[in-house]
């Protein structure tokens, strides 16, 4: 399997860093592998004036929900709702609902920036895929506006790691292109994403539009870091794209005959 190059590395670094939470190991416990760590708290006087902080010593599992709860006997909320649509021709969530799916995507949210962390990207996309499948329950299944786009706001940084954990695998198999054409796509999705929702986004202000594009900013800089290192050319995909934005029909119809050829050939 291929090595991350040190810019990668640092990259990430920068990327998943969060200094809520001190990441100290893994250890097993019970049976199972646990995720160590301290987390910072505010530390407050009676009257609520900050006095300083804490670290208290915290552990998630390393497998199925982090935080080792069974909600109504199934792994995770998600399986939940998977399993009650599977069997209900209709479903409505109402707020506390919607509350216990955010709670669960925070505890997911902060254990694939561990994964990031220690090189597990694996079980960094599998935890981004599965916020995904939360915000996808919330979105078809979620009556009232503001409680669905409290979770669906965060799409984008979703996809932004569930890109970067599949360009990561790529790169330790070796497969350089595969891995700038998921974030190229990636970024892509996002784009189309704030285009769907740009009346929420500019609702929330400037914090609020700028959350897309910065998550499609990174993508495009681990993208251009990768086709640095590697002497990458650009991607008949994105040269399609520019090609449709100058309105260059003939280019655009020639590299779709090239990018059907290599589609045959493969």
């Amino acid at each position: 399997m291929g090595k991350l190059s040190k810019p990668v590395k640092a990259f990430l670094e920068r990327l998943y860093r969060d200094p809520r939470y001190l990441l100290i190991g893994k250890r097993s416990r019970l049976g199972k592998e646990r995720v160590v760590f301290l987390e910072v708290n505010a530390l407050l006087s009676p009257t609520g004036d900050a006095k300083g902080q804490v670290l208290v010593s915290q552990e998630y599992q390393a497998e199925e929900r982090p935080d080792g709860e069974r909600p109504y006997g199934f792994p995770s909320l998600l399986e939940y709702y998977h399993s009650r649509l599977a069997e209900e021709s209709s479903l409505t969530l109402e707020a506390e609902e919607c509350a216990a799916l955010r709670e669960e995507s925070w505890h997911y949210y902060v254990r694939r920036n561990f994964a990031f962390q220690s090189g597990e990207y694996g079980r960094a996309r599998e935890d981004a895929e599965h916020n995904q499948g939360l915000a996808d329950i919330v979105a078809a299944h979620t009556s009232e506006p503001t409680e669905r786009w409290a979770f669906l706001r965060w799409w984008p940084w979703m996809e932004r790691d569930r890109a970067v954990a599949q360009a990561l695998l790529n790169l330790q198999a070796g497969e350089i292109e595969a891995a700038a054409a998921e974030l190229y796509r990636a970024g892509k999705a996002i784009n189309n994403f704030a285009h769907q929702h740009a009346s929420e986004y500019a609702a929330e202000g400037e914090e609020g539009r700028n959350l897309p594009e910065v998550m499609k900013q990174h993508l495009a800089a681990l993208e251009e870091l990768l086709r640095r290192e590697h002497n990458l050319p650009v991607s008949l995909e994105e040269q399609l794209d520019k090609a449709l934005e100058r309105g260059d029909r003939e280019e655009a119809e020639r590299l779709r005959q090239e990018m059907i050829r290599e589609l045959m050939a493969e």
